[in-house]
């Protein structure tokens, strides 16, 4: 991109993209498959993200008991859902 490296920090991401290009530059029909998955601990309660990191997003909705740290969050741009976290599962 304008002759500068694109590089993240997570290694799969990495592999599978430089895949998917150098399939596409050789004519093959493949599928980009990757979902970025993050999992953490906070104290003793789990959480988990799916989807991209730093992902704009203009509502979070939100199911499930807050005060009790068990619930999901959806993460949504327009009408699309770009991100879930759960936390407590």
């Amino acid at each position: 991109m304008q002759k500068t490296k694109v590089r993240t920090t997570d290694v799969k991401y990495n592999i599978e993209a430089a895949f998917f290009a150098a399939m596409s530059m050789l004519d093959k029909r493949v599928e980009f498959r990757y979902i970025p998955f993050t999992n953490l601990k906070i104290g003793d309660t789990p959480c988990y993200f799916i989807g991209e990191r730093n992902q704009a997003f203009h509502e979070v909705i939100i199911e499930g008991d807050v005060e009790n740290k068990k619930f999901i969050a959806y993460f949504v741009y327009g009408k699309e859902v770009c991100g879930v976290l759960t936390v407590g599962y």
